[in-house]
């Protein structure tokens, strides 16, 4: 087992991705929370009849594209993919090749 040094560079990227992902889970938790009180609100007031797919408030639409374009960057496009493509470049201007 590797020994932590917290000066290593890879546990700086490590510990970096950590608050990512954490800040990530409170954002998605916050929009549940106020998208669950905005509709639970309206479901007690109005009762079933009233809640519909496609009564969704545009603001709830555009925060839940935001939450999800930054899930599929932190998770998909991880920093490896970052990191390979910093080194890819760097080959590229040193040798000129790839």
């Amino acid at each position: 087992m590797e020994i932590i040094n917290k000066e290593n560079p890879r546990y700086e990227m490590a510990v970096e991705r950590v608050q990512k992902i954490k800040k990530f889970y409170k954002s998605l938790l916050v929009f549940a929370i106020v998208f669950g009180i905005v509709y639970g609100i309206k479901f007690a007031k109005y009762g079933l009849n009233y809640i519909s797919v496609f009564e969704v408030s545009w603001i709830f639409i555009i925060w839940g594209l935001i939450l999800a374009i930054k899930g599929i960057k932190l998770f998909f496009f991880n920093s490896d993919w970052e990191r390979d493509m910093i080194n890819k470049e760097l080959k590229k201007q040193n040798n000129g090749n790839y």
